[in-house]
């Protein structure tokens, strides 16, 4: 993006967070067009074309029916902290995609509701990053017709995740307050999982699962999942059928793993940190847990964007007839 457009775009997005509008930057090949109203998502999304980006200001969003188009979104973020100047970015309802949605990036969103893929639908190469999602998360269906080369990173999840309709799924880094139900195949990696519910963490097949935390003790009543260099604090965990175990870490009290962390429920005011970072250390030799592996877990789960840390708009303008406008925005680089 040029430097002007970019420009533009900032001081367009961060001054309407003083009259806390919906505002959504569309940003085409064309340039760069301001979308503001109740309805904005929903315009932003009928006025974009495949392969455009949206940067949504902090506020809450109702999303269109459904996403049937190539594009990248982005929030201000979902944390408290790290969004007092912009607010928080909601999407108030569920995020539905359709079978034109592949290479579809979602970051830095908390939606509401729940997250889905439509049914018995492929829909390839889709990015879930720096989210907070409410709901369950849904790729549902009988393989017939899968989607392939998703991307979880990062995230909260607080509903239960379905993969039934998904292959080779990266799932990374994220807080996963309940389970998987089901997940065959994938690659399931530097999670903490808590478990809110009374089922199985993992209900799959042939999973991949290395450098997790689990703080209950019912793992998995499959067939042919591996185990390596996990943390739990279970004493004999349960592996399912013909597993393969291999370096994990059992009987570990709770109150030793983090930092600052009680029961078995996503808080904000937790710190998911580890005591020990360099006792339980995960097959890559980093720390197993979000903040090791190749996609350790962002402080505040700040959006890739160009971040805007502070803001100072005058409320009204001076003898010369000047607006005073101050804006700190920090690049990111992951």
């Amino acid at each position: 993006m040029k430097k002007q457009t970019f420009l533009t775009l900032i001081i367009a997005v961060a001054t309407t967070i003083t009259v806390k509008a919906q505002t959504i930057a569309l940003h085409s090949s064309t340039g760069v067009q301001i979308i503001k109203g109740n309805n904005a998502l929903a315009l932003a999304y009928t006025a974009a074309q495949n392969g455009d980006t949206l940067y949504l200001s902090g506020h809450t969003f109702t999303p269109p029916g459904a996403f049937d188009k190539q594009l990248t979104i982005f929030g201000a973020g979902h944390y408290v902290d790290s969004t007092l100047a912009t607010g928080k970015t909601f999407i108030n309802g569920s995020v539905t995609l359709n079978q034109n949605a592949d290479l579809f990036y979602l970051e830095g969103v908390e939606i509401t509701g729940n997250f889905n893929l439509a049914t018995n639908q492929s829909i390839n190469n889709v990015t879930i990053k720096r989210c907070k999602i409410n709901g369950n998360t849904d790729v549902l269906g009988g393989l017939s017709n899968p989607s392939t080369n998703l991307a979880l990173i990062g995230n909260v999840f607080i509903g239960a995740i379905n993969l039934s309709n998904a292959t080779s799924v990266l799932i990374a880094n994220n807080i996963i307050q309940n389970g998987f139900f089901p997940s065959n195949g994938n690659q399931i990696s530097n999670n903490i999982f808590f478990n809110m519910s009374t089922s199985y963490y993992i209900y799959g097949d042939n999973n991949e699962i290395n450098n997790n935390i689990f703080l209950l003790p019912n793992i998995s009543p499959s067939t042919g999942n591996s185990y390596n260099n996990n943390l739990f604090v279970a004493a004999s965990p349960i592996y399912g059928t013909t597993p393969t175990a291999i370096g994990n870490y059992t009987g570990i009290a709770q109150t030793a793993i983090f930092v600052n962390q009680t029961g078995h429920a996503f808080d904000y005011t937790h710190n998911y940190h580890l005591q020990a970072p360099t006792t339980y250390l995960g097959t890559d030799g980093s720390q197993v847990g979000i903040y090791g592996g190749t996609f350790p877990y962002k402080e505040g789960a700040v959006p890739l964007n160009p971040h805007i840390q502070l803001k100072n708009i005058a409320p009204t303008t001076d003898a010369n007839g000047d607006l005073q406008i101050q804006i700190q925005v920090k690049a990111q680089d992951n």
